[in-house]
């Protein structure tokens, strides 16, 4: 899901993509060949209503309207951003060089694990419910000047038995680390919840959630915030 790169892009890491994992359990191989690796932005249409300590941001996504025009700030008026609201704003409408894919293109908001920043062959069976399996796998992250924050991270994809689906993708440190020698990270976690809609060929992006706190050159910083995706419509082909 290529669009989450973008705000990672806004604030202080980039995702970058990765490749297919090997096969270690048939409800992973179920949920990993369900999806599309490629869709047009013309085909997604939604609402993403971002929430950070600055307050309430919406906005709704049309990749029919004209380029440069799909995104459109419903709340609060543009010029009541927030310095860290504009950043993430300027994330969702830049379409330059590979942000493209960020817009819809790519996979869009289904999840694909091409686009997931898991590293391949990585997969373990970590935990069993009743109703759904947990996968551990290797992160792979990059920051800004292609730091690779991946060694200081755990992954967990969990799949869901009925339908065989991803339901959630985490990635977080478990405990603070230096990435940069004047940055040192405190806590990071992402969640990505995703949801089965029926008629679709696979689950579909409703939630976002980022928490990144440390320092920097002796500042303290917070760039958590949460998205979560509405209205969800997709109108594109249906199989690879």
């Amino acid at each position: 899901m290529k669009s989450v790169s973008v705000l990672f892009a806004a604030t202080c890491v980039l995702c970058a993509p990765a490749a297919m994992a090997q096969s270690v359990h048939p409800l992973l191989d179920s949920a990993l060949a369900r999806g599309l690796d490629e869709t047009e932005a013309s085909a997604w249409r939604y609402t993403v209503t971002v929430t950070s300590a600055d307050g309430v941001m919406v906005g709704r996504f049309d990749g029919a309207r004209p380029e440069g025009q799909e995104w459109a700030l419903l709340s609060p008026p543009e010029e009541e951003l927030s310095e860290f609201q504009s950043e993430l704003w300027s994330g969702f409408n830049d379409r330059n060089g590979e942000d493209d894919d960020a817009e819809g293109y790519g996979s869009g908001l289904f999840f694909s694990v091409d686009d997931s920043d898991i590293v391949p062959g990585s997969f373990a069976l970590a935990e069993e419910a009743a109703d759904a399996l947990v996968f551990s796998f290797d992160p792979k992250l990059e920051g800004r000047e292609e730091i690779d924050m991946g060694e200081y991270l755990t992954g967990a994809l969990t799949v869901s038995r009925d339908p065989a689906v991803v339901t959630r993708l985490r990635m977080w440190a478990p405990e603070s680390f230096k990435p940069h020698i004047a940055v040192r990270l405190n806590t990071l976690d992402i969640v990505q919840d995703f949801t089965w809609i029926e008629g679709l060929p696979a689950p579909v992006l409703t939630r976002l959630s980022q928490t990144i706190r440390g320092s920097a050159a002796f500042q303290e910083f917070d760039q958590s915030f949460e998205l979560v995706f509405s209205e969800i419509e997709y109108s594109g082909p249906l199989s690879r």
